[in-house]
């Protein structure tokens, strides 16, 4: 049955330190782990409007790699505004065909495609780097659709081959694209450097001369072809015609800021009216984020000059390694191209399709994931000024900010705090680093007086790590702005991690920091800080690690030569009984295997390691993922925590302890999304009608998106609070497949909730209904006893499966985490392969190609696997699968191609997905698809043909199934809160939370405290008489409170503001500590700093006699935060 899920409830106040030096108002929560640091600054001033928000920092280099790789909750969520492909049939990358993957794109918030045109050519440098002169005639005449289109023979025919090229791919793409419009030509990348002409900034190079009539030449050719399809000449399969009046053309494309040659081609591109609609060049070295602004200040300054109107700027590659899937490195590049308004696409360093490293697995997000997820939610707001302490300076503090007046939203995304940065010589980790927001300028005409504030985490969990929802680590409610005013301090855990800060008009929703009461609480180690054993070694960063071209170390190490006799121990203290998840941050060399795990000297089972890129010097051992086991029954205390490795020899970063459940009859993996958090779409508005519902979403006939995040593939209790009346309805669909109608049983505000099936990963749920359905908030938590409703089918059980063709068992020799340990290969065509990658740097198998990486397919033996007994109905189809498709060679990008699967049903197709890359055969990643079923049999495999224009899928060759999964996409009923209202409870909490010990006597604040935990349990009841009752208790507490040194009752005065004091409860930095059950109850459950430099993420509250010097050096009037008693 499913779970009701816990309220959030908020525990906030004011502590007077230092008031005397501020303004009243000026109030900041304070959450410093570390008091010997000072305090970092970042202004925010909305007072001063920067233009609407653009959003064009999100973009990729091939970071699409086909249709539904990555899935559309990614893309979606990620809102990538811009992406660069290969042209159709181009050869430099095996994946990433424009014509691939444009539905997918444009339908999920993407904005505008960029085809490199010159990625037609196989080899890189392009045709070894040298111009092509006019040696071969290509086919131009007949069917563009047609295999022999776009060949040729090695003869000249009096035309520049290019030329020629350039005519074969604008046919292909106006002859089938279905958004001719967003697409944008590019005809050269680098020009400047080794493609072609290699004129580096001079303008007085022979080769330049040459560039600039050959750019003339190919914008005409491009022009040409674009007419022919507007004007009818030429016409489109779908029907479509180019609308706009050129085609638009973006260059130079060069390898860096080449000022000379970039005024140089503005000049001739005037003169000859061939200019660029979009000016690209690259700034790929940490450096760039210095130099970048008198570049971008410089282009501009051109334009003035030449009479030159603004032209759209697309830094087409940014970023270097070190950058990619961190959250506090990727802000600092959003602030910089944001702040100047342009676009700019991350670097493709390793393979197509995942984002450029800025997602986790199949559909799974990392730390940088929710960083671009937290920006695309910015869209049609309006940006405004933000000033770092330290501007221009490459691993530092930066944020970008912005307000959507209509909804009364403020945020701030901001991370980079870096304790180091005035040491040149140093790599600072930024560890427990307070960071400052002075926020000034908010108009009291849109948010009051009071507002509200939230700050969420995103912590650095490496490449293909696994990042939960962000954490809430830090809460301010109903406190005074005056004069626009309002600090708020959070510690910064590390400079790795990125946060979110929205300011709101006081809500009446209630949200808490994230910890052991809220079963959400979060522990983190530095593997080089736990005692090692055996082989165990501390590996320190170099001159190199962490630069330019390395993947990032967290916390400036991690510990290597973990192989046989191995370990590692953590000795943690955990806040409170319950589960437990684990989460090892951690590369092999390329292949799976297992590390042990043991408490308190007990061993309790495995960590399966999943294989990882390694396939050169700069990603082996550094590609980090991650592994997870739940730890059952962990009691509140101190434990000792030890991995023991194996013979999989993989280097660990870290080590995260995560709450999963209080272990008993609680919610399991419980998320609170509120309204104020989602992405509202289509007319619908956060409303602040001062009925009780303010900060709630009023649907407005759009619909809300909120991104959820899941751990694994299954059940998930969905909760949903909103205000409507009797027989309202909402829609709910997940990932685009509609779940459910929930209807409103009565008038008011209640909560529905309904069970679903999710898939492992970034789930979108989208909620839509009509004008005055007010959404207070979704609440998500695991339903494991759901999953018996599932229908799991091994591919290799004959009793279920029947394969045919060149599909069969396989049962390697070597570890796999198939969950029976063998699999089903061979399912469509078949690639030819042979071992041929280098030795000890993964997986050694390719696929056979030729010289222009075309592969070798068998299609005369097409495999498939078809599964009997599904019922009939609606699924969410999960496929464990793997992928070791490798294709050609490249000097740095790893030529991994998508696998395609297909169902279907009575011969007929019913669902289609694309499959990633998995590093090898023996890795298993899970994929889910949707599919509706009769009843009847259902075949899988591949029947594209090679060369159907479906990119890397088309090759017709499935991947390896290890077993498929069919979960209803909802099962059971609509389970209702039975008309319980709490508010005149929540309101007498939300008093007495405001109150300060130290204000009364012992004996009266401690009969509030009984009644307060009452009313605390009270807020979960069904009985309505239970919690009016508990209501009424509190209420008598608070009036019989009796001031301190008074026998009077003053408990209407309150004095002082100080959180929910309740015996202490305060974090301070580091591992949480036990209690001492010798020292009396106001010592409360102090935590004290442990073995751990890091300990919990998050806020961290410390004393104010130890940081009173900070705050009244600084100015700070500290609002406290204090955690209720469970």
């Amino acid at each position: 049955m499913p779970f009701k899920p816990r309220l959030r409830r908020t525990s906030i106040g004011i502590v007077a330190v230092a008031s005397m030096l501020l303004p009243l108002g000026a109030a900041t929560t304070a959450a410093v782990a570390d008091e010997s640091k000072a305090v970092q600054t970042l202004n925010v001033d909305y007072g001063t409007e920067t233009g609407d928000f653009y959003g064009g920092a999100s973009g990729m280099l091939y970071g699409v790699g086909d249709d539904g790789s990555p899935t559309d909750a990614i893309v979606d969520g990620a809102r990538v505004y811009v992406t660069s492909q290969k042209p159709p049939s181009g050869l430099q990358h095996p994946s990433a065909d424009v014509l691939a993957v444009e539905n997918q794109f444009f339908s999920n918030g993407g904005e505008e495609l960029v085809v490199n045109l010159q990625d037609w050519y196989p080899d890189w440098p392009y045709t070894s780097g040298k111009r092509p002169g006019d040696t071969r005639t290509y086919k131009l005449d007949g069917d563009v659709n047609a295999s022999d289109y776009g060949t040729y023979t090695e003869t000249g025919n009096g035309t520049w081959d290019f030329d020629e090229v350039l005519e074969v791919v604008m046919n292909k793409i106006l002859a089938n694209a279905e958004h001719p419009d967003k697409i944008v030509f590019m005809p050269f990348n680098e020009p400047d450097h080794a493609n072609w002409y290699g004129y580096g900034n001079n303008t007085g190079a022979k080769n330049y001369a040459q560039f600039l009539k050959d750019w003339n030449e190919a914008y005409g050719v491009i022009q040409k072809v674009w007419n022919q399809y507007k004007n009818g000449e030429k016409t489109n399969a779908n029907g479509v015609k180019p609308t706009a009046d050129h085609a638009l053309i973006a260059g130079p494309g060069d390898s860096s800021w080449r000022p000379n040659t970039t005024k140089k081609l503005l000049e001739t591109g005037k003169a000859n009216n061939t200019l660029p609609d979009v000016v690209v060049w690259h700034e790929l070295g940490s450096g760039s984020i210095g130099s970048y602004p008198g570049h971008y200040k410089q282009y501009r300054s051109f334009e003035k000059e030449l009479g030159i109107s603004p032209r759209a700027i697309n830094i087409s590659e940014f970023g270097q390694m070190r950058d990619m899937s961190v959250p506090g490195q990727i802000i600092q590049w959003l602030s910089l191209f944001e702040e100047t308004k342009v676009q700019a696409q991350t670097a493709y360093w390793n393979y197509a399709g995942n984002l450029n490293d800025n997602m986790s697995r199949a559909n799974g997000a990392n730390g940088a994931w929710w960083m671009y997820k937290w920006y695309g939610d910015l869209r049609g707001t309006t940006t405004v000024k933000v000033t770092s302490e330290h501007p221009n300076t490459t691993d530092n503090l930066q944020g970008v900010a912005a307000i959507d007046k209509q909804d009364k939203k403020a945020t701030v995304l901001y991370g980079g705090a870096n304790d180091q940065i005035d040491d040149a010589t140093s790599w600072g980790t930024g560890a427990n680093t307070p960071v400052k927001v002075h926020v000034t300028g908010l108009d009291s005409q849109i948010f009051g007086t009071k507002v509200d504030v939230q700050v969420r985490e995103s912590a650095y969990v490496g490449t293909e790590g696994v990042a939960a929802a962000p954490r809430v680590v830090n809460v301010m409610s109903n406190v005074d702005v005056v004069n626009g005013t309002l600090d708020v301090t959070t510690n910064s855990v590390d400079r790795y991690a990125g946060y979110q800060l929205v300011i709101t008009p006081h809500q009446d929703t209630q949200t808490a920091v994230d910890d052991a009461n809220d079963g959400r609480s979060l522990q983190v180690v530095e593997t080089e800080d736990t005692k090692l054993e055996g082989k165990a070694c501390k590996v320190t960063k170099d001159a190199n690690t962490g630069s330019n071209t390395k993947l990032m170390f967290s916390g400036n190490g991690d510990v290597g030569c973990f192989n046989s006799g191995a370990k590692m121990t953590w000795d943690v203290d955990v806040p409170a009984d319950g589960d437990y998840r684990l989460q090892l941050i951690t590369a092999p060399a390329g292949v799976p295997g297992t590390n042990g795990v043991s408490v308190d000297g007990k061993e309790v089972g495995s960590l399966e390691i999943g294989a990882e890129l390694a396939l050169r010097d700069q990603v082996k051992w550094k590609y980090r993922g991650s592994a997870e086991i739940v730890l059952k029954g962990l009691t509140k205390g101190k434990h000792s925590i030890t991995i023991s490795s194996t013979d999989l020899d993989n280097e660990t970063d870290k080590i995260l302890l995560y709450q999963v459940s209080d272990g008993k009859t609680g919610p399991v993996d419980q998320v609170t999304y509120p309204a104020s958090d989602m992405r509202l779409e289509n007319g619908t508005t956060l409303t602040w009608d001062g009925n009780g519902n303010n900060g709630f979403a009023n649907l407005n006939g759009g619909t809300v998106d909120v991104f959820a995040h899941a751990w694994e593939a299954g059940y998930q209790d969905v909760t949903v609070a909103y205000n409507a009346s009797m027989g309202a309805q909402i829609a709910l669909s997940i990932n685009g497949q509609a779940a459910r109608t929930i209807t409103a049983p009565r008038n008011g505000l209640q909560t529905s909730t309904v069970r679903v099936a999710m898939s492992e990963g970034i789930n979108r749920l989208e909620l839509s209904g009509a004008a005055g359905i007010l959404l207070k908030n979704v609440t998500t938590a695991r339903a494991g006893d759901g999953d018996a409703n599932a229908v799991k089918v091994e591919a290799e059980d004959s009793s279920r499966v029947t394969l045919n063709g060149g599909a069969a068992v396989e049962t390697p020799s070597t570890y796999t985490n198939a969950s029976g340990k063998s699999f089903v290969k061979g399912l469509g065509s078949q690639f030819e392969t042979e071992e041929s990658g280098k030795a000890g740097f993964g997986d050694r198998t390719r696929v056979v190609a030729d010289a222009n990486h075309v592969p070798t397919v068998h299609e005369d033996n097409k495999g498939t696997m078809t599964i009997k007994g599904v019922p009939a109905g609606t699924y969410n189809m999960v496929v464990h699968f793997s992928n070791e498709a490798f294709i050609g060679k490249h000097d740095y990008n790893p030529q991994v191609v998508d696998l395609g699967l297909q169902v279907r049903q009575n011969n007929v197709e019913i669902a289609r997905g694309s499959f990633r890359y998995t590093y090898t055969e023996t890795n298993f990643l899970n994929r889910s698809i949707n599919v509706t079923t009769d009843g009847g049999d259902l075949t899988l495999g591949n029947w594209d043909k090679v060369g159907d224009l479906k990119a890397a899928v088309s090759w017709g060759v499935a991947p390896n199934v290890d077993s498929v999964t069919f979960y209803p996409v909802t099962i059971g009923d609509q389970i209702d809160d039975g008309g319980v209202d709490t508010s005149a409870l929540e309101e007498a909490v939300s008093k007495a939370n405001q109150l300060v010990q130290n204000d009364y006597t012992a004996e009266s604040w401690n009969v509030l405290q009984t009644a307060l935990a009452e009313a605390n349990s009270a807020l979960d009841s069904t009985d309505q008489s239970a919690v009016d009752a508990a209501a009424q208790k509190l209420n008598e507490a608070i009036k019989a409170l009796v001031k301190a040194g008074s026998s009077e009752n003053n408990g209407q005065n309150g004095g002082s503001q100080n959180g929910n004091s309740q015996n202490g409860n305060n974090q301070n930095g580091g591992n949480t500590g036990a209690k001492d059950d010798s020292k009396s109850d106001d010592a409360g459950d102090n935590q004290n700093a442990g073995s751990n430099p890091l300990g919990r993420t998050g806020v961290a509250v410390i004393g104010v006699f130890a940081v009173a010097a900070v705050l009244i050096a600084s100015g700070v009037l500290l609002t406290r935060m204090r955690k209720r008693n469970a």
